[in-house]
């Protein structure tokens, strides 16, 4: 069998950054200054810079950027928070952990987002909050997000797999002043992942900021005065100083992203069988995401390939057991069927464009047979 195609590249950087990032290792473990050294801040501070926005909260992890963003707005029980039907686990789970009622809206057909027009019939009086997912690596039309709801209810943007996405109106990273909050994860796979968990908020709300800070270290700043309930969820300052590290080469490697997604586009466009995902330019290209009816065999095959896929998301959530008990019954047409026919095909950014002909030689062997 000839060389495997592999779905992921965990830790991209150059011999170079590698040897920097332990030295930096190093230098914390010296110190001992693992919980909230001053290389935190550092990092807040430079991604809140990168990204435009006033101010960054490190966490450990997505997920808990996520609920701890919802913490921070002081919701009832019986609040309603509304999210797309397909995603992660966490991006619903966040609303359970934080006792509120999980409202699920469905998906576009031809993105996977959110599907804006579909969100105005599942608002009410209780509706609190909107936690728009940039699935893929493609950002939510905040804008248009934000005339359909109007000014009184809030945005918390699900941003775990679009580092330094930007709309497709642009070109770089624009500040966003329609979300209140938006969440990423580092979790390693992602576009610019950390050595474990790890996670991040940014607003530019100066008083929800100051309440993150408390909120992530048990409702406290100052050592023994804890204020308000809050949870351990604190950023490791090693993970600050590999993901500081990381700041470097994210723009580049996202850019890699984009070019191996295009040429994607360019090599699959024809096959009738698949369904490509609608994609603007702006998009980090975290996953390259496609649908076809075959997908469980097609993925068998290009395994026997060597060529390795994975699913994203092989379930919508209204359709997760965990969460039975926790929504109301509904069917999300597009969500369950984006479920039962995406797959996604290798993506990160040293791919070359031989692996993408290799990948798109054998489909079209595929369909050709099968």
């Amino acid at each position: 069998m000839s060389s495997v195609v592999n779905f992921t590249n965990i830790n991209p950087v150059s011999k170079k950054e590698n040897l920097k990032i332990k030295k930096d290792i190093y230098n914390i473990i010296k110190k001992k200054t693992f919980i909230l050294g001053d290389e935190v801040r550092v990092f807040e501070k430079s991604f809140a810079k990168m990204s435009k926005n006033k101010y960054a909260v490190g966490c450990a992890n997505g997920t808990d950027a996520l609920l701890l963003s919802l913490m921070s707005l002081n919701l009832e029980n019986d609040d309603e928070i509304i999210v797309p039907g397909l995603t992660y686990i966490s991006t619903g789970l966040s609303v359970i952990l934080n006792n509120n009622k999980l409202i699920l809206v469905d998906v576009d057909r031809e993105t996977a987002l959110i599907d804006i027009k579909k969100i105005k019939e599942k608002i009410t009086k209780k509706t609190k909050a909107i936690i728009p997912v940039n699935l893929y690596g493609q950002k939510v039309n905040l804008n248009k997000l934000r005339r359909e709801i109007g000014k009184k209810i809030h945005i918390i943007e699900d941003s775990a797999q679009s580092h330094f996405a930007f709309h497709e109106n642009s070109n770089k990273t624009s500040k966003n002043n329609n979300a209140l909050a938006s969440c990423y994860s580092f979790y390693p796979a992602k576009n610019m992942g950390a050595y474990g968990d790890a996670g991040l908020i940014t607003t530019n709300n100066r008083s929800i900021y100051n309440k993150l800070l408390s909120l992530r270290n048990l409702g406290s700043v100052k050592k023994h005065k804890h204020n308000i309930l809050g949870m351990n969820s604190r950023l490791d300052t090693i993970q600050a100083v590999v993901l500081k590290n990381k700041l470097k080469s994210i723009l580049k490697f996202n850019q890699n992203r984009r070019r191996i997604g295009t040429y994607y586009d360019k090599k699959l466009a024809g096959i009738s069988e698949i369904q490509l995902t609608k994609t603007n330019r702006g998009s980090t290209r975290h996953l390259y995401v496609i649908k076809t009816k075959k997908r469980d065999k097609l993925k068998k095959y290009l395994s026997n390939q060597g060529i390795f896929c994975q699913l994203h998301y092989p379930y919508s959530l209204n359709k997760l057991p965990a969460f039975k008990k926790k929504i109301k019954e509904t069917v999300l047409k597009n969500s369950e069927l984006w479920a039962k026919q995406c797959l996604s095909l290798p993506m990160h950014p040293k791919l070359t464009e031989i692996e993408v002909d290799k990948i798109a030689k054998k489909i079209k062997i595929f369909f050709k047979y099968k």
